[in-house]
């Protein structure tokens, strides 16, 4: 029996087919369906004339039915394509329709994800009921980001973070070899660290990612060690009325070996955050509590938000499911569709 519907990767021609979908049956004014400068910035395959969407059209409406959405890391440099690394985006089937068809379409839009160029690894952070259940039985691992703080224990009122009365940093020594600084903007052009962690980034990587996203303005942690750059990190500062949070979303280069709870503090009354905080899967908790990190417990009294757009002052998972043909697999905050606007 030949199939109601042709799969494809949608052409540019129909974007307004893929905005349509995506406003109507995924979410009514979605950053991506409000701006098209956000859309092509996270998906247009200039070279291909076409969008990172595979979609199921349906052959009788011409209708999308279903569609899943896909990030190559290679979106922001494209000599990074060889590796071979994607992220998952939006995956969704129609609610008003139904037929024995859908759901197994639906299901070999996201298998085709395996099949793109050079494919050696996939990962979707924020995952659905659905999606949670579809990976399970595909043998897909599903973990969570764990978040990492340090408070700024010269804030009185604190806003957007709760901390108990009494909590208080534990003392440490900082290792003076290193220096952090604060920085609006890097000359990446001159920067010659390679990435650390998979899926490896550049600087090149870093420079379209964030300093020329079309909503965010990033900032930079520089890290050095006796004067030489270790590496660089992706920052942005969410603000909620008065008040502020310094958010670490990605890492270009190697995190310090080293306690660096003073530097980090000294940023942190610099800038007048409340914390900074720093969500990663795949690195060991001393990595993070070396450096001067706490791991929040994501059940106790303590909060620290991950969600601004709309700001909630609550504790969040946020779930990954990942494949790799490698051994060791990293993600950070910035990382899939994860640190883009909500609200435009």
């Amino acid at each position: 029996m030949e199939s109601v519907y042709n799969i494809k990767q949608v052409p540019t021609c129909e974007v307004n087919k893929l905005v349509h979908f995506i406003n109507v049956h995924w979410k009514h004014n979605h950053s991506l369906a409000v701006s098209r400068e956000l859309l092509n910035f996270q998906h247009l395959d200039k070279d291909k004339d076409c969008y990172n969407f595979f979609v199921a059209e349906n052959k009788e409406t011409g209708e999308y039915d279903a569609l899943i959405g896909f990030i190559p890391v290679a979106q922001y440099d494209k000599d990074l394509a060889g590796n071979g690394d994607y992220w998952g985006a939006i995956w969704k089937i129609r609610d008003d329709i139904y037929n024995s068809e859908l759901n197994t379409v639906a299901f070999f839009l996201w298998r085709s994800l395996f099949k793109l160029p050079y494919f050696h690894s996939y990962a979707a952070i924020g995952i659905s009921d659905i999606a949670r259940q579809i990976y399970k039985v595909s043998r897909i691992p599903v973990d969570y980001l764990r978040q990492y703080y340090l408070r700024n224990s010269r804030i009185k009122n604190y806003q957007i973070a709760f901390f108990p009365v009494g909590s208080q940093n534990g003392s440490a020594i900082s290792d003076e070899s290193y220096t952090l600084q604060l920085v609006h903007n890097v000359e990446w052009d001159k920067i010659a660290i390679k990435g650390e962690y998979a899926p490896f980034k550049t600087p090149l990587y870093f420079c379209h990612r964030f300093a020329e996203h079309p909503v965010y303005h990033y900032q930079f942690v520089e890290v050095r060690k006796n004067g030489i750059l270790e590496s660089v990190w992706a920052v942005r500062i969410m603000r909620v009325g008065d008040s502020s949070a310094f958010r670490i979303v990605d890492v270009l280069g190697k995190l310090p070996n080293a306690c660096v709870k003073g530097q980090l503090l000294d940023i942190l009354y610099q800038t007048g955050a409340e914390y900074m905080d720093f969500m990663n899967f795949g690195l060991p908790e001393e990595t993070f509590t070396k450096m001067g990190f706490e791991l929040l417990d994501l059940d106790g009294e303590t909060i620290v938000p991950n969600y601004f757009e709309p700001f909630e002052q609550r504790n969040v998972k946020i779930e990954i499911a990942y494949k790799t043909k490698g051994d060791n697999y990293v993600a950070f905050k910035a990382d899939s569709d994860q640190d883009r606007p909500n609200i435009l």
